[in-house]
């Protein structure tokens, strides 16, 4: 009896110090980033209809984009786990070359995980996953005055990122990134305002839809606290 206690202490010990050394080894940290890139567009807005029978390239929508995104999580060991909120100002595609004037811009938020494999060095490459929701939005102006706009939105339903961070003393990373997400528009309102102010608009579901992708890359400022 004497010596199955013992054992049971001596495991508890070992159970006890493997927990305190795991603990040790992943250390939780809040961290924010800040990334500024380019966006481009690849694949179909909205199928095939009676009126384009290819279907909507979101190319012609939008020709490229400069999104600003937000990080904010909390890094757990080498993980970063957390949200993503960013707005990305573009230039409109061909579509809109016969307006008076003409606006684009994309509103993403969601979650994501990013797996750093070497967090305690200078340099730190990392690649990560995520999921989230998107509006398109578009407006142009016609040659009377009024104001069409429309807004585009779905579920992102894979965002994968690979990167190296560079670090600048224990604190700060900087360094660049690339990434690729898949999504499709489910849902899209719209309408028109005239000279006068007035407005007429509505929403609907889009009934032919298509997958798109958007290819990012640019650079990503983070803080380690």
């Amino acid at each position: 009896m004497r010596i199955g206690l013992a054992r049971a202490a001596s495991l508890a010990l070992t159970l006890a110090t493997a927990s305190a050394r795991a603990e040790e080894q992943l250390p939780v940290r809040f961290e924010a980033g800040v990334r500024a890139g380019i966006g481009l567009p690849i694949g179909n807005a909205a199928g095939p209809t009676q009126n384009s029978p290819q279907g909507t390239s979101l190319g012609d929508l939008v020709a490229w984009t400069v999104p600003l995104q937000l990080d904010v999580g909390a890094r757990i060991g080498p993980v970063f786990v957390g949200g993503r909120a960013s707005y990305a100002f573009g230039k409109t595609g061909s579509s809109f070359d016969a307006a008076s004037s003409r606006s684009a811009s994309d509103v993403r938020v969601g979650f994501e995980v990013l797996w750093h494999f070497a967090a305690d060095h200078q340099v730190d490459p990392w690649a990560g996953i995520g999921v989230g929701y998107e509006w398109l939005n578009l407006s142009a102006g016609v040659n009377n005055g009024s104001v069409v706009y429309a807004t585009l939105r779905g579920f992102e339903w894979v965002n994968v990122q690979v990167g190296i961070d560079f670090a600048l003393g224990r604190t700060f990373r900087i360094g660049p990134y690339l990434e690729s997400s898949v999504g499709q528009y489910d849902s899209a309102s719209g309408g028109i305002i005239n000279v006068q102010g007035g407005e007429i608009g509505g929403s609907t579901d889009v009934q032919s839809k298509a997958v798109h992708a958007w290819i990012g890359f640019g650079l990503r400022f983070a803080v380690l606290l």
